[in-house]
């Protein structure tokens, strides 16, 4: 089976999955959603806290980069689960232990599963920078900011696919990985000496090119490099323990 062959077979399927479940209706709906509430709903009512309740603390300083950053990485996040728990019915339903035998390879399979999530995460997110009305660094900052994000798409289907044996873990897995948008926010406070391991985190990479590209400071690039090397590697070795299993 070519690839053409295999998108078209694959394509519609995907799509069934996806509009059969109402969790995975819900997660691509999700950013937008945000997106839209980030223009206006959300400083409104923060403007209206401060302005009336006296013990509520100034976010100003920290609202764009803060608010930035969770958009950044919204749609390729929930994108990569939608594709995690698809990859999670096919263990299931025998289909990866079916493939590792016969064409399609697992691994060319695997990919196309994989850039599926990566292509939603690199359109949508620049359109939802849009929405929010939030900076990036101008329409070429915007468009790297995309590209450095987008391989978290992939890391988030992968590990569910490969570490995750059923759903249940599935779930359990993804609420853990809530530390991989945790830390990078925190890496924006914590001194200099905590930078250095928090670099381990994948999504730490992305985070700081964001916030390096709205200051226009020179290290973007080194962040970009990161983005598009250290979190594609870790994808690789997840992807050959999900080869293994099969």
């Amino acid at each position: 089976m070519n690839t053409i062959r295999l998108i078209r077979a694959l394509g519609p399927l995907d799509a069934r999955s996806v509009v059969r479940d109402p969790l995975l209706r819900w997660v691509i709906i999700l950013p937008l959603a945000f997106a839209l509430a980030l223009r206006g709903a959300i400083p409104a009512l923060l403007a209206q806290a401060l302005a009336r309740l006296p013990f509520v603390i100034d976010v100003g300083p920290h609202y764009t980069p803060l608010m930035s950053y969770a958009l950044l990485l919204m749609a390729p996040m929930l994108a990569g689960v939608v594709i995690g728990f698809l990859l999670l019915d096919l263990r299931d339903d025998g289909v990866l232990a079916a493939l590792r035998v016969g064409p399609p390879r697992l691994r060319g399979y695997l990919l196309y599963r994989l850039a599926l999530p990566t292509l939603v995460g690199l359109l949508l997110t620049p359109a939802l920078f849009l929405v929010a009305g939030l900076p990036a660094g101008g329409p070429a900052g915007l468009a790297l900011a995309a590209v450095g994000a987008a391989p978290a798409s992939a890391l988030y289907a992968l590990l569910l696919g490969a570490i995750a044996q059923n759903k249940v873990q599935g779930i359990a897995l993804m609420k853990l990985s809530g530390l991989l948008f945790i830390l990078p926010a925190l890496s924006r406070y914590l001194p200099a000496i905590w930078q250095l391991p928090l670099a381990l985190v994948p999504t730490y990479w992305p985070a700081r090119l964001l916030w390096a590209l709205q200051a226009g400071a020179p290290e973007a690039w080194l962040y970009l490099i990161g983005s598009l090397l250290y979190p594609p590697l870790i994808c690789a070795l997840l992807l050959r323990r999900m080869e293994r299993q099969g």
